[in-house]
């Protein structure tokens, strides 16, 4: 760095002093000038052309002084860094939907929502890995014991078919996907249900 500025240093006082140099020939030519002009008019027309001169030589170490600080000038960015925001539309991404932990499963007297160890509410957004279904509920009910996995592979999710094998029952919750079905009158966390591939799909706010 401290070599980079002598540099700078040494190009401007090289350029400078050669430019003055000229300055101080350009004046005294000005005042040689004006001893030999006997005639007030050509010496008067004279001094213009020699200051013009001057200032063009002026002129000449402004643009050289500005063109040296150009080159060294390297512009800051005020934009924030692409990681950055990518990091912030991430963040808002993940405030926006919630999971449930643990997940729960419920009759039709337990308030369903996102369910947490303290707020013990039954999932509603519920999705199984093993067929890719949606789970679908239905309040006030269970399924026959008849039900097989044909009958949910044929019929997921015509309600109309399905409702051959839904029996009323007062406080009950039937849940069912493609390939699983299962009833509930209390709350119950999923995880005890093995056979069930099923887990939370997000609860959007």
């Amino acid at each position: 760095m401290a070599d980079d500025l002598d540099d700078l240093l040494d190009e401007v006082e090289s350029k400078f002093c050669c430019s003055t140099s000229a300055s101080k020939q350009s004046t005294y030519a000005l005042k040689q000038t004006d001893q030999k002009c006997a005639n007030p008019e050509d010496k008067k027309q004279s001094r213009k052309q020699q200051c013009k001169k001057v200032q063009h030589d002026n002129d000449d170490i402004d643009v050289m002084l500005q063109e040296i600080l150009d080159e060294d000038y390297q512009p800051i960015s005020t934009h924030e860094p692409t990681a950055d925001k990518t990091f912030t539309i991430d963040s808002c991404s993940q405030t926006m939907s919630k999971k449930c932990c643990p997940v729960f499963l419920g009759g039709s007297s337990v308030p369903h929502g996102v369910g947490t160890s303290v707020s013990q509410r039954a999932c509603n957004h519920l999705r199984c890995t093993s067929c890719d279904f949606s789970v679908i509920m239905f309040e006030d009910h269970e399924w026959d014991s008849s039900c097989d996995y044909l009958f949910f592979r044929n019929n997921m999710p015509d309600y109309h078919k399905l409702k051959a094998k839904l029996r009323r029952k007062r406080g009950g919750r039937a849940y069912a996907c493609q390939c699983s079905w299962h009833s509930t009158l209390t709350l119950s966390d999923l995880r005890e249900q093995q056979q069930l591939k099923w887990v939370c799909g997000k609860h959007k706010e």
